[in-house]
C-alpha cells in the first residue's frame, strides 16, 4: 500500500529546525517510514530565504535543513505549472498559491502551520480535490492511533 503523499508547507519545516520539542520536527523525524513527504523548489527558497534573513545570525540552520530533507527523505518536486499557480490564486494569496496548486496536484495532504490555508475558500478547493488541510498535531493523531 503506497504511502500518503505529505505536501510541507515552508511554516513546518522552520518550526521543525527551530525546535526539535514540536510536532513538526516529530513528524519529520519519526513517520517517514509511514509517510511520503515533499515540497516543490518553490518551498525550499522560501525556506532558505526566512534562514537568511530572519535567522542569519544561526548559519547551522542551513546544515540542519539539508539533514532534515535526507532524514526525512523529503522529494524535492517541480514548482507547478503557471496556470496551477494562477487557479490557487483565486482563493488564496499569491505567495501562497505555489504551495497550495502542488499540494492539490501531488498530494493527499498540506501540512502547514499557516492559518491562511484554513479559510473557508481554500479548504473547499482542497475538498474538491481530495486535499485535507492539517495541522501537525492533527496529522499525528490521524497516523498515530
Amino acid at each position: 500500500m503506497p504511502k500518503p503523499r505529505v505536501f510541507l508547507d515552508s511554516s513546518v519545516i522552520i518550526a521543525a529546525l527551530l525546535s526539535s520539542r514540536g510536532a513538526s520536527y516529530y513528524l519529520l523525524s519519526q513517520r517517514s517510514e509511514i509517510l511520503d513527504f515533499r515540497i516543490n523548489e518553490y518551498v525550499f527558497e522560501e525556506v532558505r530565504r526566512s534562514l537568511d534573513i530572519k535567522f542569519s545570525g544561526q548559519p547551522a540552520l542551513i546544515s540542519h535543513l539539508f539533514l532534515i530533507i535526507g532524514a526525512a527523505s523529503i522529494e524535492m518536486i517541480t514548482n507547478p505549472a503557471a496556470a496551477e499557480v494562477r487557479a490557487a490564486e483565486t482563493v488564496i494569496s499569491k505567495k501562497d498559491a505555489p504551495i497550495l496548486a502542488s499540494a492539490l496536484t501531488h498530494s493527499e495532504y498540506l501540512l502547514t502551520l499557516d492559518n491562511e490555508f484554513f479559510n473557508t475558500p481554500v479548504i473547499a478547493a482542497a475538498r474538491d480535490k481530495s486535499l485535507t488541510i492539517v495541522k501537525p498535531g492533527e496529522l499525528i493523531r490521524l497516523f498515530d492511533t
